[in-house]
């Protein structure tokens, strides 16, 4: 049966998250039901899924009387997405095309705007008569709205985790959803809408066990931080986007970011363009927010023996004040990740890479061996731009001339108009360049100090559509694009940063083999015509 329970009963669902803000309303939809309930403009409405694994459709009507449902074709077509998103894709449209709500919030990601809400005749086909479906518990609740109803109802299925294979297929698995993985959605405008708590036990539609949704609506005029749900692993905690120290100015710039490793990044700044960053880059200066890079601070007695045997290159080189590009290794040869080493001394070194993992890699490696070393995340302390372009060190040593002399691969610890700041010379362009990492609370001056002395140079802001054309370019690898933990360097075309006469490092025996006989090795390719080939297309 379903139950509907008002704010001052809150306190008694200790088996969700708390509540984001103000609480209007709350509804306990029970396992194989479904409810109808009014949400007014501005007001945000939460789907939780309470014991995880469970689906839940959704439906909503707005426009005159309220006549005006949720069209997923319409939705799909105006978005360009499979399921709308948290970001700038993320709005819901009725068959008028009008927006009824947009997705601020989801820490599941795996949702479905394909296929119907169940419906009986599933279940009839299936051998299973007479059977609950959502539909027709939809066309009970909307009934007495004066809502006709109709034998399967297009929803957005929520939790619903459906695929398509390479022949067409649609299938679908187990959710993926965990106890209390919500979605909120904001009412564009005054609705009518409903939500399920699918009742399918004959496959694993729901995980073989319908279980409760629970819904929330929040007060109108609240504000919620756009987010996307992301565990880095299955035994990690659950980690909403989050802003770097420069995303607010970048959002003075721009509306068009993604969710780029756990950060809102800038795709492309609209008033220019990529192409105008791109040559920006190419020509002048541009400056770009790569926070979403992992850093960790790796110290003690034996932290020169874990990275000289985790890491492909010979650090036996490094002195205080360089780095050194290179990868993390696996026993097969295989790389686990790219990055960067800081030696600040031979017992204090940073690694800057791509993934939270690598730094449970390096420790995992360091129990192993019984060294004496700390491997320390450090991301939520460091965040950093990238400023690159011929003109880069013309513009930087405005601000710091010692950067005059900085070589390749080294860096100094400088001072920005009072701000602390690590410079080196390193990127991922090809260009001449520096990467500068920062403390969170100086960011946002920092960028803006950086944005004004580049302004008489032709300087812009640089987003990930320009960058991405730069690296590849320049033949830098992108970790799940170019390689991943089964590719080698070797074959990844990045041998040179393998130090092989070093005496003993991880996946030493295999790189020796494969080095002899790579099964394939990476290739750049230069394409005719003006086309940008996009990761995934055929060439």
């Amino acid at each position: 049966m379903t139950t509907a329970l008002k704010i001052s009963t809150t306190e008694l669902f200790t088996d969700i998250p708390p509540p984001l803000g103000e609480v209007v309303a709350e509804y306990r939809i029970a396992a194989g039901d479904a409810i109808a309930y009014p949400v007014a403009a501005g007001q945000h409405i939460q789907i939780i899924d309470v014991e995880g694994s469970q689906c839940s459709d959704f439906l909503a009507f707005g426009g005159d009387r309220q006549h005006d449902p949720l069209d997923a074709t319409v939705t799909r077509t105006l978005t360009g997405l499979a399921v709308p998103q948290a970001g700038l894709p993320s709005k819901v449209f009725a068959q008028s095309m009008q927006p009824l709500v947009e997705v601020v919030q989801d820490t599941c990601s795996s949702h479905d705007s394909f296929l119907l809400a169940c419906t009986a005749r599933y279940y009839e086909d299936s051998g299973y008569p007479g059977h609950p479906s959502c539909s027709d518990n939809f066309n009970r609740v909307l009934a007495p709205y004066g809502i006709a109803p109709r034998p399967g109802w297009p929803a957005l299925n929520f939790f619903y985790n459906t695929s398509v294979d390479c022949h067409g297929a649609i299938g679908f698995e187990e959710p993926l959803s965990r106890p209390g993985d919500y979605v909120l959605l904001l009412a564009h405008q005054e609705l009518l809408c409903a939500s399920s708590a699918c009742p399918d036990d004959i496959d694993p539609a729901n995980g073989w066990h319908p279980t409760p949704i629970h819904v929330r609506i929040y007060a109108a005029g609240q504000t919620f931080a756009r987010a996307i749900g992301r565990r880095v692993a299955a035994d990690w905690p659950l980690r909403l986007t989050q802003d770097s120290a420069f995303t607010p100015s970048i959002r003075q710039l721009t509306d068009d970011l993604v969710e780029y490793n756990g950060f809102w990044v800038p795709r492309s700044f609209a008033h220019q363009g990529d192409q105008a960053e791109y040559w920006a880059l190419r020509q002048r200066a541009a400056l770009m927010d790569l926070s979403a890079l992992r850093k960790f601070k790796v110290h003690g007695k034996d932290a020169f023996a874990l990275l000289q045997y985790a890491f492909s290159r010979n650090l036996n080189k490094l002195a205080s004040g360089q780095a050194a590009y290179g990868c993390l290794l696996n026993p097969h040869g295989g790389i686990v990740d790219d990055g960067i080493v800081f030696c600040f001394g031979p017992t204090r070194y940073r690694y800057v890479g791509n993934c939270d993992t690598d730094g449970d890699w390096l420790r995992k490696l360091a129990q192993q061996k019984a060294w004496s070393v700390t491997v320390e995340a450090v991301s939520d302390r460091l965040h950093n731009l990238a400023l690159q372009g011929p003109l880069s060190r013309d513009m930087l040593k405005t601000l710091v001339p010692e950067v005059i002399d900085l070589g390749y691969f080294n860096f100094i610890e400088a001072q920005i108009r009072g701000i602390s700041v690590l410079i080196s010379r390193t990127g991922y362009t090809g260009e001449l360049g520096y990467e500068l990492f920062v403390h969170p609370q100086h960011g946002a001056a920092l960028w803006e100090i950086l944005l004004a002395a580049g302004q008489p140079l032709g300087m812009l802001p640089l987003g990930m559509k320009a960058l991405d054309r730069a690296r590849i370019e320049a033949g830098l690898l992108a970790m799940g694009y170019e390689f991943n933990d089964l590719t080698s360097p070797y074959q990844a075309g990045m041998g040179w940063a393998v130090a092989i006469k070093k005496p003993d490092f991880i996946g030493k025996a295999a790189l020796e083999e494969i080095r002899r006989h790579p099964p394939r090795v990476a290739v750049g390719l230069v394409l005719e015509g003006p086309e940008v080939a996009a990761h995934g297309q055929s060439v």
